[in-house]
């Protein structure tokens, strides 16, 4: 028997199982890979020990199908133990273990929602916790299609290496269930979209410092996998996705279901990626027992950077058979590259991932260190108000507006005579000065109200008001809405200068061509699964 080493704990409860007469206490203790009861702290011979495998279940009973635990139990020497204990240990002992080992009874602990997609062999849902209202996925694998081709196998290596993968870009694998006949990867909910269907719904290619951000996370994340000892060898757009909608800074690289680690003996589906991805030395592997190296990863990195630089493929084809064709054939023609303006630091690192030969291909620990990364660009935003701050194109001089007069008492009772001059409404007989205020009119109000020194209005009877109305009416329907002429402009120049300082004008100048005038345009920037080859 190994020696436990206690200074591992990470958790300790207390528990106790009923008996007949008396019931025994337990001193539960969690350490990295097993879970001891024993009758004492530290003790160096514990009456249970429970190593942590996906072959192992431990149960978990609920009072009375409320969310009140009060029960877990395992097997043991082919009968299941159960242990009691306070609701509020019994969770901590719950999600101090979850993802390590398989649990029973889902429907205690989680709510289905809706459907979020589907696939051969599972289905994903999205779910609640019951009591709380974090989001999850949960991936539900039929049993019924792991009995051949090594189907448990494969699902069981996946959840390994989601067990190990523990970084911020890469998706975690929260908690494992096992029913009669499904298992269940609760996962952490995405919101976001992935980055082809991000390519399918823009028509224009992103920012440079969104691009170069999406990189650095993406790179990151492979640099990690890496150094677990853990190779993708399905990386696309499609499982490449946001944890947050238009959050590019929550980037997740999903779905690890043709990964492996480089340690195994024999790859699983050593030949496998998604044409259009794969990196060559897999593509064209002949011996399906030789092994290659977890550089291959970052040929398909640089495959993803090609398409973010101009949202092409690289491998463009119409059918699996000729991307898979040209994909073998690696014969990379990176001109896109200068017809999209990308920048030349990227178009290095491009072509440094993409290196034919492994062993030229530049790592993603190496790549993290390129000077693209150094650079900094600038959003078209930081441009578009960088450019405006050095036009000097006000519209409004709010400094030069000078009010016409100060207002004037008025008396309602104040009356002139009918034979009184009407005020004169001014008429715009041309649009290209528009702009122009007509001023003589007010100038000669103006006169007026200084020289009654109060403004004067007609008393009328209805019948005299309406035949004043009618005149008024034809009056304005004979004259035209007034804003000065340019050849208005010519009689405006010879009036005394300082008349002339008066004006308070708000001209519009636009674009002309040709003599004419025109609106300026602005424009707007506007596979599936991993198949085996």
């Amino acid at each position: 028997m190994k020696t436990i080493n206690y200074d591992q704990t990470i958790l300790t409860v207390s528990c106790y199982r009923k008996h007949m007469i008396l019931d025994t206490k337990y001193y539960v203790q969690v350490l990295p890979n097993q879970l001891i009861l024993s009758n004492s702290p530290r003790q160096i011979n514990p009456k249970y020990i429970l190593e942590f495998s996906l072959e192992k279940k431990i149960h978990w009973v609920t009072k009375n199908k409320t969310t009140i635990l009060e029960q877990f139990g395992f097997q043991y020497k082919g009968k299941i133990k159960y242990f009691y204990g306070q609701s509020t240990d019994l969770y901590k002992l719950k999600d101090c273990m979850q993802g390590q080992i398989m649990y029973k009874e889902i429907s205690d602990f989680y709510q289905p929602l809706s459907l979020l997609g589907k696939g051969g062999s599972a289905k994903v849902y999205m779910v609640t916790k019951k009591g709380y209202n974090e989001k999850y996925a949960s991936k539900c694998v039929d049993k019924r299609y792991l009995q051949e081709d090594g189907g448990y196998d494969a699902l069981f290596n996946e959840i390994r290496i989601m067990q190990k993968l523990k970084h911020q870009n890469i998706i975690q694998l929260v908690d494992l269930y096992e029913g009669e006949s499904t298992f269940y990867l609760i996962l952490e909910y995405l919101a976001g979209e992935s980055l082809h269907e991000m390519f399918n719904q823009r028509q224009t290619i992103l920012e440079h410092q969104q691009i170069q951000m999406i990189m650095k996370l993406l790179l990151q994340a492979v640099s990690n996998m890496h150094l677990n000892g853990v190779m993708h060898r399905d990386l696309k757009p499609e499982n490449i996705m946001f944890k947050q909608l238009n959050q590019f800074d929550t980037l997740k690289i999903v779905d690890f279901g043709l990964a492996t680690f480089s340690s195994a003996e024999e790859y699983p589906f050593p030949k496998c990626g998604t044409p259009g991805y794969v990196a060559p030395e897999v593509a064209n592997l002949r011996d399906l027992k030789q092994k290659y190296d977890m550089i291959c990863d970052e040929f398909s990195v640089g495959c993803i950077f090609y398409k973010l630089c101009t949202n092409k493929e690289l491998f463009p084809g119409n059918e699996y058979k000729e991307i898979l064709k040209l994909n073998k054939k690696c014969h990379l023609n990176l001109d896109s590259l200068a017809i999209y303006k990308t920048p030349q630091e990227a178009c290095d690192l491009i072509q440094k991932l993409l290196k034919i030969n492994p062993k030229d291909r530049m790592t993603a620990q190496e790549a993290l260190s390129h000077p693209y990364f150094s650079q900094k660009f600038e959003t078209k935003k930081s441009k578009f108000q960088s450019s405006n701050l050095n036009k000097q194109n006000p519209v409004f001089q709010t400094q030069n507006f000078q009010p016409i007069s100060k207002l004037i008492n008025i008396d309602d009772d104040e009356v002139e005579d009918e034979n009184c001059k009407q005020l004169q409404v001014p008429v715009m007989n041309d649009l290209k000065s528009f702009g122009l205020i007509a001023y003589s009119n007010l100038e000669k109000n103006k006169f007026q109200i200084n020289q009654n020194g109060r403004r004067n209005f007609k008393k009328c009877q209805t019948s005299e008001f309406e035949q004043h109305q009618n005149n008024l009416k034809n009056q304005v329907n004979n004259s035209k809405p007034s804003f000065i002429l340019k050849s208005d402009l010519n009689e405006e120049s010879q009036q005394p200068k300082q008349h002339c300082q008066k004006h308070n004008t708000l001209i519009n100048n636009f674009l002309k061509i040709g003599g004419k005038q025109e609106m300026c345009k602005i424009d707007e920037d506007i596979e599936e699964n991993g198949y085996q080859i």
